[in-house]
């Protein structure tokens, strides 16, 4: 199941909204845009990314993918997640976090808005128009999926129901019943008709990335090529929340003393403070 990969959201979307933006203020005004960063939960993935010095495509990696049953329709399984500012963080508490100057942006594939998120909730609003019964179907498949389509029915957003879809507490599902769908052709051609409204290329995506720092939408980068840190001019250091372990500050000591390093308010280099 891929929602244990996934605490608990922390807070309601608007409050990590202003959490985020709080956490990107300083970045704004040292670097006048915000910033990429790419997060992660485990503290043995990151020090093996920190020994390698490297972010590596799934395919080199043995870590398991999260979502990957729309990324795998989309073909973008393959590639490096980015977000705009500290997304993972503030939502779930994912303690690492490599932070890159916003321009390398033009290095990656950007969907103004999350992607998956955005098919699978076309898919399910064609559903609901369309063929209800299908979609009770799949609510009455578990307890999950009864809460996850019951949520969509009934919690509001920006004063509107049916805006809430938390595909990846239930995506294996939802994925097997877009499978065994009757007209699977038209829900696959919904699908792809949404992922490019949402698609957007240098330098268009560099405009959009430093518009949305003001809004509660939450792009989606991806990048398809290896990562090299040490090589990578646009990599910025790292915000790591919360106590840092000896045995990372050693590394960081060692291998990243140029640097900067955020602990929440404010930015300073390694070298000058660890």
């Amino acid at each position: 199941m891929m929602y244990k990969f996934f605490k608990k959201e922390k807070d309601s979307i608007k409050q990590r909204f202003i959490h985020r933006k709080k956490l990107l203020k300083p970045f704004i005004k040292l670097y006048g845009n915000q910033v990429l960063v790419h997060a992660m939960d485990s503290k043995i993935i990151f020090k093996k990314i920190l020994k390698e010095g490297k972010l590596k495509i799934p395919k080199k990696h043995s870590s398991p993918k999260k979502t990957p049953y729309m990324e795998t329709l989309l073909e973008i399984n393959n590639g490096i997640y980015y977000s705009l500012g500290f997304v993972y963080l503030v939502a779930y508490d994912w303690k690492y976090n490599l932070i890159f100057d916003i321009r390398y942006l033009q290095n990656c594939k950007y969907y103004k808005n999350s992607v998956s998120y955005q098919c699978y909730k076309a898919v399910i609003d064609y559903w609901h128009r369309k063929d209800k019964d299908y979609l009770e179907k799949l609510a009455n498949a578990n307890k999950q999926t009864r809460e996850v389509v019951d949520k969509y029915y009934n919690e509001e957003y920006g004063g509107k129901k049916r805006m809430l879809f938390d595909f990846w507490k239930i995506e294996k599902h939802v994925f097997s019943f877009i499978e065994k769908y009757s007209d699977k052709r038209e829900v696959i051609k919904i699908i792809k008709e949404t992922e490019k409204k949402f698609i957007k290329d240098f330098p268009s995506s560099l405009r959009d990335a430093k518009k949305s720092y003001l809004t509660e939408r939450i792009p989606e980068i991806i990048g398809f090529k290896e990562n090299n840190l040490l090589m990578n001019d646009y990599f910025l250091g790292f915000y790591i929340s919360g106590e840092i372990s000896k045995d990372i500050m050693a590394i960081l000591k060692k291998k990243y003393s140029d640097k900067i390093i955020f602990d929440g308010k404010n930015i300073g280099r390694i070298s000058e403070i660890c």
